[in-house]
């Protein structure tokens, strides 16, 4: 029997009844179109008294995503920490990757059970689905001119498909196991795939034939990326090495570092910095300019996925760590800045911003997909404080 105070609509589809449930909306067009015409005279922090008078009921962003002119009051609110959806395939399986649309209206996702679906970026419900590859999905990638995506899975192969998710194209058994990460080069003529049997090859986006292949690693290689700018290939993996190639030049590598003291997981970087963090539980920052460490944040576990959060401004990242926590930092400050207000139930595998800068997407093992929205101007924070513990207090007195 349905309680009275319950105000959920009830309907009945012919099968069963069922209730409609309210679903959370993030609508952002209103809030870039009133930045386009405001941002030149907008004078005013984010905390400000103005912002929190202004009718942004209908929204929970506000622009712009980062805003410098607040971080000396309450740095907080500049980060994506309020829970806002989640999103579960119908067969639950371990979510492995993701990726937003260039336009920002879809998000895909790839699973163990190798199937690709697609959520609305508005409403966060589902949209489609499709049976991509047969063996577990592990990475899912848009190429940097948004008119092609690509697909790797735990057999070795590489699937291309278009904007209308339509497969175009298949390489069988590009590795002898798992592809691990990919990564396209600056202008997308080729791309990259790391896998577990040690080794990166480069791949001719138009030809699909394998360039080159670099060789270096003595063990799995977990994550591997091409710099946006130069000709550089940045890997590393459970050998506990970082190391530096030059795709043009042979297959070994240039330089090789010993930062980390157990297996690295994730790395990211920008056109001046890098971030590496793994097993270890400590984040390692490296300048490009100098090709030297230039900061440690230490954390308290394992990282398993890291992400700039507005390249441009190279000021801020996000990590995922093994216990679920989503952690952000900034720039050369050992301590976090701030931590999503609920978590996932295991290990964190992928995060993704969304192009607009106003949502994270986080991906885990829990076979849960959540999106982080930043605080209201209006929302108050409470700020709790760890107690300290008695140890000079008796038990059970």
């Amino acid at each position: 029997m349905i309680n009275p105070a319950d105000q959920r609509k009830i309907i009945y589809d012919g099968k069963r009844v069922q209730p409609i449930y309210e679903r959370r909306m993030v609508d952002y067009t209103s809030a870039l179109i009133y930045e386009e015409y405001n941002k030149p005279t907008i004078p005013y922090s984010y905390d400000s008294d103005y912002l929190k008078d202004f009718d942004c009921t209908p929204q929970v962003i506000t622009i712009p995503p980062i805003n410098k002119l607040s971080l000396e009051r309450n740095r907080v609110r500049n980060y994506p920490i309020q829970f806002m959806q989640m999103c579960i395939n119908k067969q639950r399986s371990p979510v492995n990757s993701i990726v937003w649309t260039p336009d920002g209206r879809r998000l895909l996702s790839g699973s163990n059970s190798g199937e690709i679906t697609m959520w609305n970026g508005l409403f966060f419900n589902f949209d489609t689905i499709l049976q991509g590859h047969n063996f577990p999905i592990r990475k899912l990638l848009f190429s940097r001119n948004n008119n092609l995506l690509i697909s790797g899975d735990s057999k070795g192969s590489v699937k291309y498909w278009n904007t209308a998710m339509s497969n175009l194209n298949a390489i069988e058994n590009v590795h002898s196991e798992g592809i691990k990460d990919m990564s396209f080069s600056w202008n997308d003529n080729n791309f990259l795939t790391a896998s577990d049997d040690a080794t990166i090859k480069i791949i001719d986006t138009n030809t699909c034939k394998v360039l080159n292949t670099l060789k270096g690693h003595n063990w799995d290689i977990r994550k591997a990326q091409y710099h946006d700018m130069y000709s550089l290939i940045v890997s590393g993996g459970k050998d506990n090495l970082l190391k530096f190639w030059d795709p043009r030049a042979s297959s070994s590598a240039i330089r090789t570092f010993h930062y980390h003291k157990n297996t690295i997981l994730a790395l990211d970087m920008t056109r001046n910095y890098l971030i590496t963090g793994g097993k270890d539980q400590v984040i390692k920052q490296l300048d490009f300019r100098t090709m030297k460490e230039c900061f440690t944040y230490k954390t308290d576990a394992d990282i398993t996925c890291l992400r700039f959060l507005q390249k441009e401004e190279e000021f801020a990242f996000a990590s995922g760590n093994g216990i679920g926590e989503i952690v952000y930092w900034e720039n050369f400050d050992d301590s976090p800045v701030a931590k999503t207000l609920e978590s996932h139930e295991n290990i964190i595998w992928c995060l993704e911003e969304h192009p607009a800068g106003h949502l994270l997407a986080s991906a885990s093992a829990d076979f849960q997909i959540k999106f982080w929205g930043r605080l209201k101007p209006s929302h108050k924070i409470k700020e709790v404080e760890e107690e300290e513990e008695d140890f000079t207090a008796i038990p059970g007195l």
